[in-house]
């Protein structure tokens, strides 16, 4: 009975299973051709680029982590700064939590009352200033900075080793969306035992059940009403960020509008689209990012100069490499992130 189960029954519930408990609920708001801000929570609070982009398909990938370190930039709280070609450092321009968090016998850096919690100038006199003040930090942006920071002011990307406050970074994304009522419980939780099934099965050869876990595993999270409906606003936010009709670049013609919407764009992959919508404006450079050299300022440019740096903070938040024993044998496993969580419950992937 019981390997009639494993090798036939179960393998056949998991679609059912899917289809009466795993779906998403049908709501009223539905996925527009143009919507111009992300989601807001049952409290009114806009969405957070992290946050847009994990409701849609229920993963908190490395793109949620890089929208966010553009948005904390986008935001005054840091600035992006490329010093030697390829060499990039993320500077600090604000007090944060971090400083509060110091051991006591560590100092951190004064700060001047009067200066609504900025840091000294010193030598970044041309750091902008946040107008945005400090209490629209999440909590996952507060463990972003402080995971960076630590207790500097400046630091050097390829020094870094990232992963571990990555890491922890997802967890606190995944709570605040349960905590806001977008997620009944942590997704990534529910795909880690489907994929603990699936290899079950794969070591008993069922491949059958390898086959319904993989797929179907991926997509049994079900949002609440409130997380499809922000889902549904964030792909309307999608759809009006990556198109390329002529008739909504109407909207094109602010800095401050490219760059509201940057974020949300690397979240969902399609900044370079985003930016050429903008090619034939006269932009300035954004001033909390500075490039190498003293290039022509383009939209495209500046999109390739920033995925330079996004991708030099990619490298620094990979799990470390296993190191090789005399024996030849590797120790350790390789890890990978949490990313590509597919269109869970129903909800579809772009």
């Amino acid at each position: 009975m019981l390997l009639l189960f494993w090798y036939v029954l179960y393998p056949i519930w998991l679609p059912i299973k899917w289809y009466l408990y795993g779906r998403d609920p049908k709501v009223e708001t539905g996925v527009v051709r143009a919507w111009y801000d992300p989601p807001q929570t049952k409290d009114k609070r806009l969405f957070t680029p992290g946050e847009t982009g994990t409701v849609v398909d229920e993963s908190v990938d490395l793109r949620d982590i890089l929208a966010t370190v553009v948005d904390l930039a986008r935001r005054g709280f840091i600035r992006i700064e490329e010093k030697k070609k390829g060499d990039f450092y993320l500077i600090k321009l604000k007090k944060f939590v971090t400083d509060n968090s110091l051991p006591r016998n560590q100092k951190a850096p004064s700060v001047n009352p009067e200066m609504n919690g900025e840091l000294p100038r010193s030598d970044h006199q041309n750091a902008p200033s946040a107008s945005s003040g400090l209490r629209g930090l999440q909590e996952y942006e507060k463990k972003l900075l402080q995971g960076i920071f630590e207790s500097e002011i400046e630091v050097r990307l390829k020094d870094q080793e990232l992963y571990e406050t990555v890491e922890d970074v997802k967890k606190t994304l995944y709570q605040s969306l349960i905590t806001n009522g977008s997620f009944p419980d942590d997704p990534q939780r529910k795909r880690t035992f489907y994929n603990v099934i699936a290899g079950m099965a794969l070591f008993t050869g069922n491949l059958f059940l390898v086959l319904m876990a993989l797929i179907f595993g991926r997509v049994m999270f079900k949002k609440t009403r409130l997380g499809r409906e922000q889902a549904n606003v964030a792909k309307s936010l999608y759809n009006f960020i990556s198109s390329q009709t002529r008739q909504l670049e109407f909207q094109a013609n602010k800095q401050m509008f490219f760059e509201k919407l940057l974020p949300f764009a690397v979240a969902f992959g399609v900044e370079k689209v985003w930016a050429k919508r903008f090619s034939n404006l006269k932009l300035t450079p954004p001033d909390w990012y500075r490039g190498y050299g003293n290039n022509t300022f383009t939209t495209a440019y500046f999109i390739s100069s920033l995925n330079s740096s996004l991708n030099s903070f990619s490298s620094v938040s990979q799990p470390p490499t296993p190191t090789t024993s005399t024996s030849g044998f590797s120790s350790g496993f390789s890890g990978g992130s949490s990313g590509g969580g597919g269109g869970g419950g129903g909800g579809g992937s772009w």
